[in-house]
C-alpha cells in the first residue's frame, strides 16, 4: 500500500479538534470516515483499519503464538514477507494433510512385521499385537510436528477443548478411538459448524463417553428410558448453554434482572429422545457389543428396530421386538420435531441439529470460546460480536463457516491491534501448560535424523497434567468461567487456564524445564513393543551449536533479543531482560585461544537463559 497517508498512519492516532474532543483513528474505528489516495484509493481505508500492512517480526511472532501451536524464526519470515492475512488465507487453503489413524495403523503394521520377523515361531497379527494411548500419542506429536498446515492443528487443539472426547472412559487404551476422533476434529473443524456437530454425533468415541451409545426407546414395563447425558452436555457445552445471550455475548436478563435459562429438564428429556437407535457401525443389532479396537473407527449405525432378542435367541417363538428409536413428536427448545415412522428417525436427528445449530446463542457462544482458546481469556462484547456475526453470516449466505470463524477472531483489531495497552491486567492469556510445551518443541531446532519424532508424553501429563484427549471430564482441563482469587474475580473477569495453576504445577512445570533444556531430554522415547531395538534417530534432541558464539557477555543480548522476539514477540520487559542478562553472565564461560567458545558452558548458558525467559510471568501471559 504506497499512498502518502501511510507516512503518517502506521497503527493508529490521534487527532485533537477544537483542543477538547478527541477522535481516534485505527483500531477499526472508521466511521464516517472516507478516505482518498494518489493510488489504490479503494483500498485506502485499510490504513485506518489495520489490514493490509506487513507485520514486523515482533507482530509476525505474536500472531503465530495465536494461530499455530509453536512457531519458528522461518515462520516469522513468512508471515513478514506475505503479511498476516495472505499467510493466514494460504494455511486456511490447505487441506488436511496428516491423519493420526493412518499413522497408527503404520506403527500398528510396522510392530506386527518386526515382531512376526524377531520371533518366526509365532503369528504375530494385528489382533493380537497391543496398541495402547501412547501409540496414539506418539502419532499425534508426530503430525503436531510435521503437518504443514499448522492452523489447522492449533484449531483442532482448541475444538478438542470444546467438543471434548477423552480417553479417561471405558476406551482408555483403545488408540484408535482417540485418532479417529481427532481427525474428525483435523478434517472438519475448518467446515460449518453444522457438518461438524453431526460428524461428532455419529463418531462412536461421542457415543460412548457421553452414554447414548446403545440408547433405547422409552419401554416404561422394562423402565428403559432414553439416556440423557448427550443431549444436556450437548447444549450446555457444545451449542447454546446455559443462559440467554445477546449477539455480543453478555446475558439477556427479564424484568426481575434475572438470568433467563436457555434450556429445562423437558427440553433435555425431549432432545434426548432424538438420540435413540444408534449402535457400532459394525453391529448386528442395537445393544451389541464392539467387535475390536476399529469398532471405534465407524460412524454409528442407526436402528429403528430393537431386534435385539431375535439376533441373540432366534430359536424363541416369539422374540421380543420393539422400537430402537423413539417414536412420536420430540419437543425441546420451543420446537417440536413432528412424529414421522422410527424407519425415518436419523432425520429427526438432522433436524435437532438443525435446530441447535441455528439457535441465536450459538454464534456468541462459539465465538467467545474460540477467542478464549485462541487468543485472550476476556474479549470485550464488540469483539465477540463481530466474531459472531461472521458465524451467522460468512458474507456469503453461510452459517456457521468455521473457517471465516477463525479467520474472524485471530485478524480482529482486538487480537492484531499493536497500540492494545499490554499493561492491563486482562489482556491476554495465561499459556496453557501444554501449548508452552509445544511452543519450545516448534520453536527450537528439535533434531532428528529420519524425521521421525517418537514422543510418548507419559511424563509430560504427569507434570503438566494435559495433553490430547485426556482431560479429566467433559468440562474440559479449566472451564471458561474459571476466576481465580484475587484481583481478576474482583473485576468480574475470567482466567481459564489457571484452574490449572497450584504449587504443584507451578513447580513441576519450572523442573520440566529443567529436563526438557538442561539435561536435554526433551520427549520421551519408549519402545512400541517390548524388545524393540533402540533407534537413536528417533530420538530428538536440541541442536543450538549455532547459539554458543553469542554467549559470550558481550553478546548475551543479541541472544536475549533472539529469543525474546521468538518465545515473547518481543514482550520481555526491561526489568526481566536485565535480570535474565545478570544471572546468564555470572555462569561461568571461557574460550579457547581461537575465541571459540567451552562447548560445555556455552551450552550452559544458552539453555539456562532459555528456562528463565519460559519461566517468567512476561511470557507466561501471551498478550
Amino acid at each position: 500500500m504506497k499512498f502518502c497517508l501511510l507516512l503518517f498512519c502506521y497503527c493508529c492516532f490521534l487527532v485533537h479538534l477544537r483542543a477538547q474532543s478527541i477522535i481516534t483513528f485505527g483500531q477499526g474505528n472508521t466511521p464516517n470516515v472516507s478516505v482518498t489516495a494518489s493510488s489504490q484509493s479503494s483500498a485506502a481505508i485499510q490504513t485506518l483499519t489495520g489490514t493490509g500492512f506487513l507485520p514486523n517480526s515482533a507482530a509476525a511472532s505474536r500472531f503465530l503464538s495465536q494461530a499455530t501451536l509453536g512457531h519458528n524464526f522461518a515462520h516469522i519470515q513468512d508471515v513478514g514477507n506475505l503479511g498476516v492475512e495472505k499467510w493466514l488465507d494460504n494455511q486456511l487453503a490447505l487441506p488436511n494433510t496428516f491423519r493420526t489413524q493412518t499413522y497408527l495403523a503404520q506403527i500398528h503394521q510396522m510392530m506386527v512385521d518386526s515382531l512376526n520377523f524377531k520371533y518366526p515361531s509365532n503369528t504375530y497379527t494385528l489382533s493380537n499385537v497391543f496398541v495402547g494411548n501412547t501409540h496414539f500419542d506418539i502419532s499425534w506429536f508426530q503430525g503436531a510436528m510435521t503437518a504443514p498446515d499448522a492452523v489447522r492443528w492449533r484449531v483442532a487443539w482448541a475444538l478438542s477443548e470444546l467438543f471434548v472426547v477423552s480417553r479417561v472412559s471405558a476406551f482408555d487404551d483403545n488408540p484408535y478411538a482417540l485418532s479417529s476422533y481427532y481427525d474428525l476434529l483435523l478434517e472438519n473443524g475448518l467446515g460449518t459448524y453444522r457438518n461438524l456437530l453431526e460428524k461428532i454425533t455419529y463418531h462412536p468415541a461421542m457415543g460412548v463417553y457421553l452414554t447414548f451409545m446403545n440408547n433405547h426407546a422409552t419401554d416404561s414395563t422394562n423402565k428403559v428410558y432414553p439416556d440423557e447425558n448427550y443431549a444436556r452436555e450437548l447444549m450446555q457445552l457444545f451449542s447454546i448453554g446455559l443462559y440467554k445471550l445477546n449477539v455480543d455475548g453478555t446475558e439477556i436478563r427479564d424484568a426481575n434482572n434475572n438470568l433467563i435459562p436457555t434450556y429445562n429438564n423437558n427440553d433435555i428429556a425431549g432432545l434426548a429422545k432424538v438420540f435413540t437407535g444408534l449402535s457400532w457401525g459394525d453391529s448386528r443389532y442395537l445393544g451389541d457389543n464392539e467387535k475390536n479396537n476399529w469398532s471405534y473407527t465407524l460412524p454409528m449405525k442407526f436402528f429403528p428396530i430393537d431386534s435385539s432378542d431375535a439376533k441373540r435367541n432366534p430359536w424363541k417363538t416369539k422374540p421380543r421386538i420393539v422400537d430402537g428409536h423413539e417414536p412420536g413428536p420430540k419437543t425441546f427448545l420451543g420446537v417440536t420435531i413432528p412424529a414421522r415412522p422410527v424407519l425415518q428417525g436419523e432425520q429427526d436427528i438432522k433436524d435437532a441439529l438443525d435446530v441447535l445449530a441455528n439457535h441465536p446463542n450459538v454464534g456468541p457462544f462459539i465465538a467467545r470460546r474460540l477467542i478464549q482458546r485462541l487468543v485472550m481469556s476476556n474479549p470485550s462484547p464488540s469483539y465477540i460480536q463481530r466474531v459472531a456475526t461472521v458465524f451467522n453470516n460468512n458474507g456469503s449466505g453461510v452459517r456457521g463457516d468455521l473457517k471465516a470463524v477463525v479467520r474472524a477472531v485471530l485478524l480482529d483489531a482486538e487480537a492484531r491491534d499493536c497500540g492494545i495497552d499490554q499493561t492491563v491486567s486482562t489482556v491476554g492469556a495465561l499459556r496453557e501448560p501444554f501449548l508452552r510445551y509445544m511452543n519450545l518443541m516448534r520453536g527450537l531446532p528439535l533434531t532428528t535424523q529420519g524425521g521421525v519424532y517418537r514422543n510418548v508424553m507419559v511424563d509430560l501429563f504427569s507434570r503438566l497434567e494435559q495433553k490430547p484427549l485426556n482431560s479429566p471430564s467433559v468440562f474440559n482441563f479449566f472451564q471458561p468461567d474459571f476466576q481465580p482469587d484475587g484481583e481478576l474475580k474482583t473485576q468480574g473477569k475470567f482466567a481459564p487456564e489457571f484452574q490449572l495453576v497450584n504449587s504443584q504445577t507451578i513447580t513441576a512445570y519450572v523442573n520440566a524445564l529443567g529436563k526438557w533444556l538442561i539435561d536435554d531430554d526433551p520427549v520421551e522415547y519408549w519402545g512400541l513393543f517390548n524388545g524393540e531395538a533402540y533407534k537413536s534417530d528417533q530420538d530428538s534432541k536440541f541442536n543450538l551449536v549455532a547459539d554458543y558464539a553469542f554467549t559470550r557477555n558481550d553478546k548475551i543480548v543479541q541472544l536475549l533479543d533472539k529469543y525474546n522476539l521468538l518465545f515473547t514477540g518481543g514482550k520481555l520487559s526491561a526489568k526481566t531482560l536485565d535480570l535474565i542478562r545478570s544471572m546468564v553472565v555470572k555462569m561461568p564461560y571461557s574460550e579457547n585461544s581461537n575465541g571459540v567458545p567451552n562447548a560445555d558452558q556455552a551450552y550452559r548458558r544458552v539453555r539456562l537463559m532459555l528456562v528463565l525467559i519460559l519461566s517468567s510471568p512476561d511470557y507466561l501471559i501471551n498478550r
